[in-house]
């Protein structure tokens, strides 16, 4: 990306929503590490562990879908900030929690933030950045999820033996905390809102200038209205809504299977358990080396189907050497490089959201689209427990995330090729 193209706006965009996105996957990975610790505490069996994970990841689905609606009545900027500030709370709250039911409880409500800040910041980027840079610009939004892990890695292995759990929850939602506070001050609207905002007034001035009489306040006339013509536009790219939600469920579904007990996994077979953290933080150094290339040669080569399909095939490789890796550290090393590598298709999702979704709905679209495929990722975790208690094993289950890989990798091309960004 040229940044002397880029004006002082675009850089602010840019930066705060990488930061929302840095602490968003941050404290999305933070709890599969902290599980390791969390029972030596609060009394909590293998499966109740999972199904903690499963409730927070599935919530972020209701959060993103209605966090995702609110802002295309109130902007993209008030939901980012909304959305940090709803899971820095839970975060805190999860640092205070003393039964099963008080953890589960602060989780989702983590997760229902975390889910609204993935749309409205890729909206964002991509309603203010040029075309010629959205690709890499989104990319480079991406990156904050390896980052967020990697954070997430190094607090939860290397500074939570040391501090204990609680404070790593604390700690962590004061400073996402701050950032939201931060960006109040500092982040720009989306321009491409602030248009569609001021034609929307005009319109309420037209109706109400044919009432006699209005009999509702203004605000709820305005939602009202917003909401009717959302509704009408939803129903016209439906079929890009199904097909978008089914490749952010296969797409997630991988992701999840692969990493949401893998920690526990490497833990349970290597006799020096710091590896876990640093095999995560290479698989974080991989996926942000895919982030960052997947959105260059998307930009590059115009072709993002393609280079979509290529990072599916790179993921499944790797997850097959995962599968069969045992406790070859190299080959685990390897395996996760790989995987942490095939995850650069997440890039592709922001952008392609974008296009396919007109102005009025394009956060409603891109919210509905990929967090109503995150519903899925509620089985990742349950998934796993149970290939785990079967023949098939743990191998069993990280090769059938590879196998999701594959069918998300097929799927995007029956995405519709258009570009609502110019019309």
């Amino acid at each position: 990306m040229n940044v002397k193209n880029i004006n002082w706006n675009y850089t602010k965009v840019i930066s705060f929503s990488w930061i929302g996105w840095l602490f968003d996957f941050y404290n999305l990975i933070l709890y599969s590490f902290l599980m390791l610790y969390i029972p030596d505490e609060i009394n909590l069996t293998d499966h109740q562990l999972a199904l903690i994970y499963s409730a927070s990841l599935s919530v972020t689905a209701l959060g993103g879908i209605i966090l995702g609606y609110l802002s295309d009545i109130f902007g993209r900027k008030t939901m980012i900030v909304a959305s940090i500030m709803i899971f820095s709370l839970g975060v805190v709250l999860c640092s205070f929690a003393q039964s099963f039911t008080a953890l589960i409880l602060f989780q989702l409500i983590t997760g229902f933030g975390i889910g609204g800040e993935w749309a409205a910041g890729h909206t964002l980027v991509n309603e203010t950045i040029p075309k010629k840079y959205r690709g890499s610009a989104s990319a480079f939004i991406q990156t904050g999820a390896p980052l967020g892990a990697a954070l997430a890695a190094v607090v939860g292995s290397f500074l939570t033996p040391i501090i204990g759990w609680r404070w790593s929850y604390g700690g962590s939602g004061a400073v996402s905390l701050f950032f939201a506070i931060l960006m109040i001050f500092f982040l720009p609207e989306s321009p491409k809102f602030l248009i569609f905002k001021a034609e929307a007034a005009d319109e309420m001035k037209i109706v109400e200038d044919d009432e006699k009489e209005r009999t509702i306040p203004r605000g709820a006339a305005y939602i009202r209205m917003t909401l009717n013509h959302q509704f009408k536009d939803l129903k016209k790219v439906k079929l890009s809504l199904l097909l978008g939600i089914i490749l952010s469920f296969f797409a997630l579904m991988a992701y999840w299977v692969i990493f949401s007990w893998a920690p526990k996994y490497l833990k349970s077979i290597l006799d020096d358990a710091s590896w876990v953290g640093k095999i995560t933080l290479l698989a974080q150094l991989g996926a942000f080396i895919g982030y960052l290339s997947f959105g260059f040669i998307a930009d590059i080569t115009e072709k993002p189907k393609i280079t979509f399909f290529s990072y599916t095939v790179i993921l499944a490789t790797g997850a097959t050497v995962f599968a069969f890796a045992g406790t070859n550290k190299g080959m685990l090393i390897l395996s996760f490089i790989i995987i942490g590598l095939g995850t650069g298709i997440f890039s592709g999702f922001g952008p392609l959201f974008a296009k396919i979704f007109p102005q009025k709905v394009r956060a409603t679209g891109t919210s509905v689209s990929f967090n109503t495929g995150r519903l899925g990722t509620f089985f990742a975790p349950l998934i796993v427990t149970l290939m785990l208690n079967s023949k098939f094993g743990f191998s069993g289950a990280i090769i059938l995330g590879g196998i999701f890989a594959l069918i998300a990798g097929l799927w995007i091309f029956l995405i519709p090729s258009v570009d609502t960004l110019e019309e």
